[in-house]
């Protein structure tokens, strides 16, 4: 097999002047360039890609660390990311935390030692630890659907915002025991949407004079399970709800599954609204009334930044709030109490 020696003494140039080749230097005459690639030909040598990046200090490849990807919100948002990464010759590399901050952190470790050119974390949490790690090793990072306390770049919603709509507009409808299933909060209420979303739900509920009921307050792990298991407790209670906010779609559909195996109807009985907007929650018997998010834009704007930071241009906004909406369908009435 060719070596970049066997093609150095066939073009009659220095090793130095054919790694400038490969690495595409301006500093080469046209006439060298042709000679060293005719050599390079006549020898079916070909540079070695890993030893090219660590010459340019670029390897063209992003790590993307997600929770779980069996959840189609981040498919979606995976699929806004791919995109923009095709347009600009980049690889990805995907990993899925499993909802597991040690994994969180094991990725984090593993796409360093790739030398990958930065990394778009879409956690849950991003704490005080995530950002210590990422300062300090000096990688490119951009925060996907969240936002943070800290400097660093991001694209995502206004989550506080979104819950209070929504339950706002339950509450224009007449409801008033209106239950809500959260993501988890963990011990790190200040950097999770989970807890941005609760305070949202008791902010309209507050502003609008009515009760918080505790009972009404479920923690559920953003699986339809979850949200089957949080909504059947609810409906067991002292205090049952007319309404529940779920913080996910497929959360929102195990509720729906819980009412119907309660022996209750949905929306006649209880009303359900869920968060995401994803392609399934029109599928839902009934379709389900929720709050869309730009999933793929959330994706393609921050693979865009990334892609920037990395290439060393100006970012002219580098934490992004993207609009948010409320999906009217028919798994929500008005009541009359």
């Amino acid at each position: 097999m060719a070596t970049i020696d066997d093609v150095a003494k066939l073009a009659g140039v220095s090793i130095a002047t054919v790694s400038r080749v490969f690495n595409n230097s301006p500093w080469v005459s046209e006439k060298t360039r042709e000679k060293v690639l005719k050599a390079a030909e006549e020898l079916g040598y070909k540079p070695s890609m890993p030893a090219r990046s660590l010459a340019m200090k670029k390897t063209n490849t992003i790590g993307l660390i997600v929770p779980d990807i069996s959840n189609p919100y981040y498919a979606e948002v995976v699929r806004g990311i791919e995109d923009v990464c095709n347009i600009y010759k980049y690889n990805i590399i995907l990993c899925n935390a499993d909802n597991k901050r040690e994994k969180e952190f094991q990725y984090i470790e593993m796409l360093k030692n790739r030398w990958v050119d930065g990394i778009i974390f879409h956690c849950d949490y991003f704490s005080e630890e995530h950002y210590e790690i990422f300062k300090n090793s000096n990688i490119k990072v951009v925060l996907a659907g969240r936002t943070t306390k800290f400097n660093v770049p991001y694209v995502g919603i206004d989550n506080f915002k979104a819950a209070y709509d929504a339950v706002s507009y339950l509450i224009s409808l007449g409801h008033k025991r209106i239950g809500i299933i959260h993501g988890p909060l963990d011990d790190m209420k200040e950097t999770i949407d989970s807890a941005d979303r609760l305070k949202g739900y008791k902010q309209a509920l507050v502003d609008n004079g009515l009760t918080i009921y505790e009972e009404l307050i479920k923690e559920a792990n953003f699986k339809y399970k979850g949200g089957y298991k949080a909504a059947m407790e609810m409906l067991k209670g002292e205090i049952t709800p007319t309404a529940i906010f779920a913080i996910s779609d497929i959360m929102a559909m195990g509720a729906i599954n819980a009412i119907f195996d309660s022996g209750l109807s949905c929306p006649e009985d209880v009303s359900v609204i869920g968060f995401d907007n994803i392609d399934l929650s029109e599928a839902t018997r009934p379709p389900l009334t929720t709050v869309s998010q730009p999933m793929y834009e959330i994706g393609a704007i921050a693979a865009r930044m990334l892609i920037k930071i990395i290439s060393g241009e100006k970012v002219e906004e580098a934490q992004v709030i993207l609009r948010h909406k409320l999906v009217l369908r028919n798994s929500v009435i008005s009541v009359k109490e």
